[in-house]
């Protein structure tokens, strides 16, 4: 067995290293052997870029929008808490209103969150300073005596483990502060220094009067800057819990609660276990198919890179294919002497997938270092791609999807010829060379 091992690798060794006669052969695996280096080498790069853009957009969008709200009661928290992949909860208002400044008017979400009564899930209690049997039994037993539930930690702006809770204001309950995003503050040129006022205009819960229905409005401060970026048609503005829960004229018997999410992209797995029990909405209403066509484009741009791939290894099946026939004579003379079909057919996979593993090795060099340059190497070029430093996330997974991705390819283009070879009859090639 070690002998014929031995044989494998040696024939197989002779065959890759090719000869004068085969220049044509050597140049075509070449060619696939740079095809895959380039090919896998891409595939890093434009996967790293597309994988940290997708991550600022997901920080820079999703920090600020809800990711579940839920409508629920307070004995629910516990079972709310307990759901995969909830951090934190809390409890939470929005609603859609119009918003005046001068003769400009534009519809806005506005939207609350009650800071300082922030529940924990026990399952990160860690995160905050807890220990989880702290607040697992502060919790349960609050709700066993009949006691109101109570906040087991204020919220804050990052935790220990570097969670951004979005945009977080110290409004003064009754005070009317308001905070809006960059664009609107700049597009109605309100000016925060002078402590502009808006009014905000809602029809939900409008009363009726002598003169019809009329819709609540009232006043507010512009005080603060939301930082993040906004790309719904209905901006954010956010408010006082207090304050926006008069303002919207809600009852105090629908509680509503914004649960926080370890990764908004796993919203599906903790809906799943609300259906058809609580009534809820996710960040999807609002940012899902803009999300959806980022996600479309990552996928477009890394599906045309693997034609590189695909070309790279149709060029193995062509180098291999011109092995195996200028060499009929000496796969009978190997037959004739013992070498086995198994034996053949390995010392052919070995000759093709030589050029794959060469190929991908040399990507994976190439690749990853240029993934982690790529700023400095566009500023040397004087090219810029996005505002700001290019954000680059090498994702482990990523890559080894690429590899492998490579290598089955370049596996199933190897095994026709290299099959084909282990099957030859010894005697009739013997008789016609």
């Amino acid at each position: 067995m070690g002998f014929i091992n031995h044989a494998v690798l040696f024939i197989a060794m002779r065959y890759i290293k090719g000869s004068k006669k085969q220049r044509f052969a050597s140049l075509v695996a070449l060619l696939a052997t740079l095809g895959i280096a380039i090919g896998v080498g891409a595939l890093i790069v434009v996967s790293s870029i597309m994988q940290g853009l997708q991550e600022r957009l997901k920080a820079n969008i999703l920090t600020d929008c809800a990711h579940v709200v839920v409508q629920a009661q307070q004995r629910d928290v516990p079972y709310l808490l307990s759901l995969p992949h909830v951090l934190t909860m809390a409890p939470y208002v929005e609603g859609e209103a119009m918003l005046q400044h001068g003769e400009d008017i534009t519809m806005v979400t506005l939207q609350a969150t009650d800071s300082n009564n922030l529940f924990v899930s026990p399952k990160y209690a860690a995160t905050f300073g807890l220990s989880s049997r702290k607040v697992d039994t502060f919790t349960y037993k609050s709700e066993q005596q009949g006691q109101p539930l109570q906040a087991v930690v204020k919220m804050p702006s990052v935790d220990r483990l570097g969670y951004q809770y979005g945009s977080i204001f110290p409004f003064t309950p009754g005070s009317y502060e308001l905070a809006l995003n960059y664009a609107t503050i700049m597009q109605y040129r309100i000016d925060l220094a002078q402590g502009d006022k808006v009014r905000l205009i809602s029809t939900q819960n409008a009363r009726y009067t002598p003169f019809g229905l009329t819709p609540v409005q009232r006043n507010f401060k512009v005080t603060a800057v939301i930082n993040s970026i906004d790309k719904s048609t209905a901006p954010t503005v956010i408010g006082n819990y207090d304050d926006v829960r008069r303002f919207l004229r809600l009852n105090p018997n629908n509680t509503y609660y914004r649960l926080y999410l370890t990764d908004p992209f796993v919203v599906e797995q903790v809906v799943s276990f609300l259906e058809g029990r609580y009534n809820y909405t996710d960040w999807r209403a609002r940012y899902g198919d803009f999300f959806k066509a980022v996600g479309l484009e990552k996928v477009t741009m890394s599906l045309m890179l693997c034609l590189i791939v695909l070309v790279a290894a149709f060029n193995i099946l062509s180098s291999l294919t011109m092995v195996v026939s200028s060499r009929v004579g000496e796969i009978a003379i190997l037959k004739t002497i013992g070498l086995s079909r198994r034996a053949l057919l390995a010392v052919f996979i070995l000759v093709g997938m030589s050029a794959s593993f060469i190929g991908s090795l040399l990507g994976l060099g190439l690749g990853i270092p240029f993934a982690l340059n790529a700023q400095d190497i566009l500023t040397f070029f004087g090219v810029s791609i996005v505002q700001g430093e290019l954000p680059i996330e090498l994702d482990i997974g990523n890559i080894v999807i690429i590899v492998v991705m490579c290598q089955v390819v370049s596996l199933l283009c190897t095994f026709y010829p290299a099959y084909y070879a282990s099957k030859a009859d010894p005697v009739e090639h013997l008789v016609h060379s």
